[in-house]
């Protein structure tokens, strides 16, 4: 296992709030990682920030009437404290416009692409409002996407995930007063993606990531890669720092990649390091650089934005896994904000406890498919699953740690069906700690483990009850009540990447110092006193749906 790994995540944009969509995905993955590597012991940053220079961030102010800059620091506030109330916590955040070290780093990263020649000159045809005198692209836009005929911006398309040249867009509109484009010829610099192809496909061969990326990346490289434009005669992002191109900005799906750098920068700033180290940090090869994104983000983070590093240096470290998810779905629509169709987090957050949340959106995560909310699935697993069968197995084991061994954890010599137990623990723990490692993650795959545990540790308790003694709480009877508290004690060990909250609080409950850490399936020590009073989790109000999609 690397000693230091970089956990990113797609920064959001701050055009809106965000929906339990938002959550389900890149946010709540990044967390999870980066809360497992440190129950091992080990160390790392999760870094993410505020996409700015978006296209929908002008558009939507414009429609709005406010200043983008103004409304974008309003969202970024709301962001940060959504991330907040669910337990999410990143190490830098970082807001472009307020960081220095991002616009030198990102300045810097062009102009070395220039400088090595990686970038090229070209004229080619684009398109224009005639009305609004408009250079159009992604959210100034709108068509069906040339490749799998969905509604999609100029760019790229969000359901088949594949880049378009945007005058390929069929039937496109100007979003702004909703007339026809025109073709006209404009010079800008471009990226040629397809020399880069042979090195792409190494690095997709030593790359973990879905067999959904796999496929949309040997697709693509089969298609031929295109030359992507990194800059555009638009009025909204960084200045493109190439002589001649100076009122040009920065495509921001390419400004995200030394982007990442700054983040890390501004991380290990707030880690109390130096930010100047990022480059060594980045390229130790101890640093297991791991990162977060949508799926319709896939062809940005595995195809342009590792050819940009490689254009860069090539002697630059790269991502060692690209984890993805599909949409999340409300119904059998995805949530959508322009569109109203969605639960908001905020609102969800204030109503439920972060850890219930987290179960739910780690337990149905649309890893590989798209999944669905629904309110009767939140409350069968919130309800049923937590504050049933979990709260009811501990209420009990607590009690009777109470009543049979005066509220301490108890010696005894394990006998062999419980010593089988405790192996059996083991295997379940090194297959939950797999899903959560880089290579093999899992969240949805971890919570069912996490709720076989549950299962296997009541099945175990009603195995017990022919061995218990009354009263006592020693010998074969203290030994099997030991064995369960093993299982509650690696309970608390598992659920933490998911359930902080909770993992911490059985953690403190079970006598245990400090945060919940990873040292093995064990039993409590004899003589440990156990909080048998505590209570973890409790039904949801009946009304719940209402009380939220009424806020």
């Amino acid at each position: 296992m690397s000693s230091f790994t970089l956990v990113t995540a797609a920064p959001p944009t701050p055009n809106g709030d965000l929906h339990l969509g938002h959550l389900s995905g890149p946010y709540s993955g990044a967390d999870i990682r980066i809360r497992a590597h440190r129950l091992l012991g080990a160390d790392g940053l999760f870094v993410t920030g505020s996409d700015l220079h978006q296209s929908y961030v002008p558009t939507k102010a414009r429609r709005d009437g406010t200043d983008p800059l103004e409304m974008a620091e309003g969202f970024a506030d709301e962001i940060a404290r959504i991330f907040d109330s669910a337990r999410f916590t990143p190490d830098a955040y970082v807001r472009p416009w307020r960081s220095e070290l991002h616009r030198d780093i990102v300045a810097e990263f062009f102009a070395r692409l220039h400088d090595r020649g990686a970038l090229r000159v070209r004229t080619e045809q684009a398109l224009f409002c005639g009305d609004c005198e408009r250079y159009l692209f992604e959210a100034h836009l709108t068509g069906k996407c040339p490749h799998c005929g969905s509604a999609s911006d100029g760019n790229s398309c969000e359901n088949c995930a594949l880049p378009n040249r945007v005058t390929d867009v069929v039937a496109p509109v100007c979003n702004a007063c909703g007339g026809t484009p025109e073709e006209r010829p404009v010079e800008r610099l471009v990226f040629p993606l397809s020399e880069y192809a042979d090195r792409l496909r190494a690095f997709h061969a030593a790359t973990a990531m879905s067999p959904q990326l796999e496929a949309l990346c040997a697709d693509m490289i089969e298609r031929g890669l295109p030359d992507i434009p990194v800059g555009h005669p638009t009025d909204w992002g960084l200045p493109m720092p190439v002589p001649g191109f100076e009122d040009h900005r920065i495509y921001v799906w390419a400004e995200m990649m030394p982007g990442y750098f700054a983040e890390l920068a501004e991380g290990l700033r707030a880690s109390g390091r130096d930010a100047d180290e990022w480059r060594s940090v980045w390229n130790d090869p101890r640093t297991e650089i791991v990162q977060f994104f949508g799926f319709d983000n896939g062809y940005f983070h595995a195809l342009l934005q590792p050819a940009l590093l490689m254009a860069y240096d090539p002697d630059f470290q790269l991502p060692r896994a690209l984890v993805t998810n599909e949409f999340y779905q409300l119904g059998s629509s995805k949530f959508s904000t322009s569109r109203r169709h969605a639960v908001w987090a905020n609102d969800l957050l204030a109503a439920v406890p972060a850890d219930t949340a987290r179960f739910v959106l780690s337990h149905d995560r649309p890893e590989s498919e798209r999944t669905s909310f629904g309110w009767e699935r939140f409350h069968e697993l919130a309800d049923g699953e937590l504050a049933g069968r979990w709260q009811s197995w501990l209420t009990d084991l607590f009690t009777r740690i109470e009543t049979q061994a005066g509220g301490a954890i108890p010696a005894g010599d394990p006998l062999p069906s419980q010593e089988r137990f405790l192996r059996l623990l083991e295997r379940l723990a090194e297959d939950c700690l797999n899903a959560y490692s880089a290579a093999d993650f899992s969240p949805r795959r971890a919570t069912r483990l996490l709720r076989e545990l549950v299962s296997l540790a009541q099945d175990f308790a009603a195995s017990q009850s022919r061995t218990r003694d009354s009263g006592t709480g020693s010998g074969r009877a203290g030994a099997a009540l030991a064995a369960e508290a093993a299982a509650a004690r690696t309970l608390a060990q598992l659920a933490h990447p998911v359930m902080p909250d909770f993992a911490s609080r059985l953690w403190t409950a079970l006598g245990e110092t400090g945060e919940p850490r990873w040292d093995g399936v064990r039993t409590p020590a004899a003589g440990v006193r156990v909080d048998t009073a505590a209570r973890f989790f409790a039904p949801l109000p009946a009304d719940l749906e209402a009380r939220v999609m009424a806020s």
